[in-house]
């Protein structure tokens, strides 16, 4: 626990089941211990369930009485997806880490123990996941969600195992909430989690699972040097949003090394929140590397096309943009990040009334045809996925084309590889 509270503040994830209320208990006896000023603990309402509002106050009451500060966070669902799990897990993050920026918060503990490793540890050799993916999670790392990017995610029980930290409950006589859907074996993960005491007496445990982890995350730190270094030289990205990648660059490298490096560069392009699954990574290497075949591919929401000079163009697909219609609500002094892609500031305003940021589309190219200098390559087509300024249907600024209506604003492309300088810099109308 020494190394949970590297900045502050800081504060706790409490669902209010067996884990997470350990961590509550921990933290604040670490605290105490050490002289150190209690976290704030903050809980989500995911609604999913009738009692979850009932339950959220029930771990209001018990942050109360060990003198934490408890906020809920009420999530109201829209249309519910099949991957229920994964919608409520990003809304959940996001929620926490629109709290946290508003209240200068800088981590977030959560209780995820050496169960719930082990379990993702096969839930990914299930999917046919890389080295990375099998490395599991880490005890610290970034906030699950690119617009947080100066947040960090601590996990100081990643070793303990959740029978330790039930046996830590009732010794302290401390009560916890039973999740009804931890018995449901729709979800994959209650499914693996019945078969764990086979596991066990097959040799192999949670505890044999995670130390297996920690040999592969170490390679992969190896991994992940390489293909930094293999993005920085056969990746070259474009201030509008795509890339151009080098097959003969690719080919020289270690195919592992080359399947991480065209993960990442996937990831950032398209605007995805996790990189494309191993096994399709792999088949469009493969096509990446012929020197003929079909001309065009798409993966992670990404267009990728071979030109004529044998270069690879990488660039947001205009389909999968629109079908997320990322709509995000912007005002004067902002910063936001817009599709997973883009930094998005609005410096001056000079009228009144709510902006957006959404994609230029068709009619935001239409209304500023022929005023401004489109990219240089496929220049309606990336056009029309850049970010865009709108007050209601009337659009106001197009930061990376230069163009301003009453909105002064930037936007950057969030590359992880060389950027080429853009066209421009400041604000022009």
């Amino acid at each position: 626990m020494a190394d949970m509270a590297g900045k502050r503040p800081f504060a706790i994830a409490v669902s209010g089941g067996a884990d997470s209320m350990a961590l509550m208990r921990l933290t604040v006896d670490w605290c105490t211990r050490h002289a150190e000023p209690f976290p704030r603990a903050v809980t989500v309402d995911h609604g999913l369930r009738e009692a979850s509002a009932q339950e959220a106050e029930r771990v209001a009451a018990w942050a109360k009485v060990l003198g934490l500060e408890h906020v809920i966070l009420t999530w109201t669902a829209g249309p519910v997806t099949s991957n229920l799990q994964s919608q409520a897990r990003e809304a959940r993050y996001r929620l926490i880490g629109d709290w946290m920026q508003r209240n200068g918060v800088a981590q977030l503990l959560t209780g995820h123990t050496q169960d719930d490793q082990a379990e993702t540890f096969l839930i990914r050799l299930a999917r046919g996941s890389g080295l990375e993916g099998l490395t599991g999670m880490s005890p610290r790392s970034p906030f699950p969600l690119a617009e947080f990017a100066n947040l960090e995610l601590v996990r100081p029980l990643l070793e303990v195992s959740h029978e330790a930290l039930v046996a830590t409950l009732k010794q302290l006589g401390q009560e916890w909430i039973e999740d009804p859907s931890n018995a449901n074996t729709r979800f994959q993960r209650v499914r693996l989690r019945a078969l764990a005491p086979a596991l066990a007496e097959a040799g192999i445990s949670a505890g044999r699972i995670t130390d297996a982890m920690a040999n592969l995350r170490r390679a992969n730190e190896v991994i992940r040097d390489a293909a930094a270094a293999l993005t920085a030289s056969a990746v070259t990205c474009e201030p509008w949003g795509y890339a151009w990648l080098s097959p003969d660059g690719f080919a020289t490298a270690h195919r592992e090394v080359a399947l991480r490096a065209l993960s990442r560069s996937l990831q950032q392009i398209g605007g995805a929140a996790y990189p494309p699954e191993f096994e399709q990574t792999q088949d469009l290497l493969d096509w990446m590397l012929l020197k003929d075949g079909p001309r065009g591919r798409t993966l992670g929401g990404c267009r990728l096309a071979r030109r004529e000079d044998g270069r690879i163009l990488a660039a947001r697909e205009e389909e999968a943009l629109l079908a997320e219609a990322p709509c995000m609500p912007i005002s004067q002094g902002q910063t936001i990040v817009w599709d997973r892609r883009f930094d998005v500031s609005v410096e001056q305003v000079d009228s009144e009334g709510g902006l957006d940021v959404r994609p230029l589309g068709l009619d935001g190219l239409r209304a500023i045809e022929g005023r401004v200098t489109l990219p240089p390559v496929e220049p309606n087509r990336i056009g029309r996925t850049l970010p865009a300024i709108w007050r209601a249907d009337r659009l106001v600024s197009a930061p990376l084309l230069g163009f301003h209506a009453g909105v002064s604003a930037n936007a950057r492309f969030l590359s992880g590889s060389k950027l080429r300088k853009p066209p421009f810099s400041g604000t022009r109308t």
